[in-house]
């Protein structure tokens, strides 16, 4: 059970979270809060002091404690953060949380926790927000064999710095809806079918179907990598030495973009960005999606069944890779509590917590036991995730946010314009080089 502090605490900070205390409303008063709490008035007024601390109140002489404006933004020492906190799994795992480590307070309206749970984008693109993990890894991962590697790829530094552990990982594949393909005689797409064959689908949809319910195209990095990825390209390689070699302008990424253009305008008849909101596969709306094994889990809960899976398609002379999708163990560089990260590490990576995801199906566990157990072997469709596990990279190979900006912010407008791709690369690529090169030198002046 809690002390009364903490429980005097989460009462406030869950009624500032749900909407109970908004932004620069009065909070009662302390006398007020121990009655309604059963705690001393001593108690309270040190709650009521320990949230001013943390800066999500302010207090005013004579007047009271007040909600602070922006009170969302404020880091709190003990907060766990999920960068999608309503999942359908998350319930079970607070069950976990509360019996195994209740010291932390699971978050749903504070934008950072001092613990996280991070996508593979966004954690690369803030990785110098987070500490070092490799410190904990002999403690929480005693056999290293128990564990998948390659999921780990893509979050360390050549220095050894490991910035994110993986809970749960996936490939992407291509799902789809036979019912709509066999509603217009239309074959199931083949293990190792080519580009050529995919473009050549989604023109016949087209011409059944609106554009909505083809197949969803997004402007994310996760979703338009992937065409890069397979066509040989990437947009930049981060070098063993630490630095960074530009490949925006290379004839595999052109090729790559240039596919993009493609899938775009014969899906949607121009070059768009694409949908803000995926049509919902799993109620049997839409005939071909991208994604990873969360999309499984969905489709098992939702009882439609008229579906396969395939891998993406093949691109000549180019390369079998998919962007890896992660959710990430992750510690803020603020974090003064080893031990307790050590236990929210050790807590996530744990047989109990690895074996319910597992049963969830949402991605594929970290821990090998979990994953082979949550795999149905005997259903094709989620066999394919297991086999094209070799096939993942999260080598987006980003590490700021300016740097992000830049490179996919650049190359999104390049993808979804009508300029010539290669001097739009080529300018891209040149301007990059620059940018890193200055900063490259920066970097070694203050080593």
């Amino acid at each position: 059970m809690k002390d009364k502090l903490s429980q005097g605490r989460e009462f406030l900070l869950d009624g500032i979270e749900s909407g109970r205390f908004p932004a620069g409303s009065k909070l009662p008063g302390a006398r007020d809060l121990a009655a309604e709490l059963h705690i001393s008035f001593l108690v309270a007024q040190h709650v009521v002091s320990s949230l001013e601390q943390d800066g999500v109140i302010e207090c005013v002489s004579r007047r009271g404690a007040y909600v602070r404006h922006g009170w969302e933004n404020r880091l709190i020492r003990n907060h766990l953060v999920i960068f999608q906190p309503f999942r359908e799994w998350i319930p079970g795992m607070l069950g976990f949380l509360a019996e195994e480590l209740p010291e932390l307070r699971f978050s749903r309206g504070f934008r950072r926790g001092m613990f996280e749970l991070r996508t593979t984008f966004e954690l690369q693109e803030h990785r110098d927000d987070y500490m070092d993990l490799s410190r904990f890894l002999p403690e929480c991962i005693h056999d290293e064999g128990r564990f998948f590697s390659r999921p780990f790829r893509g979050f360390s530094e050549p220095d050894g710095r490991l910035f994110g552990i993986p809970f749960i990982f996936s490939p992407r594949v291509i799902f789809f809806n036979r019912g709509m393909l066999a509603a217009h005689r239309l074959p199931a797409p083949r293990k190792n079918w080519t580009w050529e064959e995919f473009i050549g689908l989604i023109r016949t949809l087209r011409r059944h179907y609106p554009a909505e319910r083809v197949f969803t195209y997004f402007d994310r990095p996760y979703f338009w990598m992937n065409f890069i990825f397979r066509a040989g390209g990437k947009l930049i390689d981060r070098l063993p030495d630490g630095s960074t070699r530009v490949c925006i302008d290379s004839p595999e990424t052109i090729r790559g973009m240039a596919l993009l253009r493609e899938l775009c305008t014969t899906v949607y008849g121009f070059v768009s960005r694409g949908a803000e909101v995926e049509c919902p596969f799993h109620n049997g709306d839409i005939a071909l999606a991208m994604a990873d094994r969360e999309l499984y889990s969905v489709i098992h809960h939702s009882g439609f069944d008229d579906w396969g899976t395939v891998p993406l398609p093949e691109i000549p002379g180019g390369r079998n890779v998919t962007t890896q999708a992660t959710d990430l163990i992750c510690v803020r560089r603020e974090c003064a509590d080893n031990a307790l990260a050590g236990k929210y590490i050790r807590f996530l990576l744990g047989e109990r917590m690895q074996q319910y995801i597992g049963q969830r199906r949402y991605g594929i566990p970290i821990l090998k036991q979990a994953a082979q157990a949550s795999i149905d072997s005997e259903d094709p469709r989620d066999l394919l995730f297991l086999n094209e596990m070799n096939t993942m990279s999260a080598e987006y190979n980003v590490d700021s946010p300016p740097l992000t900006e830049i490179i996919y912010g650049g190359v999104s407008d390049i993808i979804h314009s009508d300029c010539p791709l290669e001097p739009a690369a080529a300018e891209l690529a040149s301007a990059l080089r620059t940018i890193l090169k200055v900063r490259d030198e920066i970097r070694r002046k203050k080593n």
